[in-house]
């Protein structure tokens, strides 16, 4: 008796009788369900020098159309050979300079020109300068967007 090992190909149900041995409680068939891809253990048997079924457990029937045999190779690998010798791996100290992202350095002109038109208008309003130009907020606008960033330089470098 030799248990091959057989996957199935397609969903299949095979039949069963369930014999109680009872008089009261008569013999019952039932279904065994077996799934496409499931491994199953059994023998193969023929009819007219031909495969026909496969017998699972003796008393399932699976026909020899549903499953395909599962061929198994032994591994073998080639142990014997020169040991590995380890190497010594030279590690180098490298300095890491961390990049401010370019979109910091955005935001920071943004909010600086932005800073520096409110405070040229403020200080128009409270006449603290003399000549009423739109070049103040200009040169305002560009000294702020400076200062900002130059601010976002010095925090990210320390």
């Amino acid at each position: 008796m030799a248990l091959k090992s057989y996957q199935l190909t397609q969903d299949f149900r095979s039949p069963y009788v369930v014999a109680t041995g009872l008089p009261h409680k008569p013999q019952q068939i039932k279904f065994k369900r077996f799934r496409k891809g499931d491994v199953i253990k059994g023998e193969l048997k023929h009819a007219n020098n031909q495969p026909a079924f496969v017998l699972v457990s003796g008393a399932l029937v699976v026909p020899v159309d549903m499953v395909k045999e599962v061929v198994t190779k032994e591994i073998s690998s080639n142990v014997e050979g020169e040991k590995e010798t380890k190497e010594e791996t030279k590690t180098e100290n490298k300095i890491v300079v961390k990049k401010t992202s370019n979109i910091k350095y955005v935001d920071a002109l943004l909010i600086g020109a932005v800073v520096g038109v409110a405070g040229v208008y403020i200080a128009e309003k409270q006449n603290w300068l003399t000549s009423l130009d739109n070049k103040n907020k200009i040169y305002g606008g560009i000294a702020g967007a400076i200062l900002g960033a130059y601010i976002v330089y010095r925090i990210k470098n320390k």
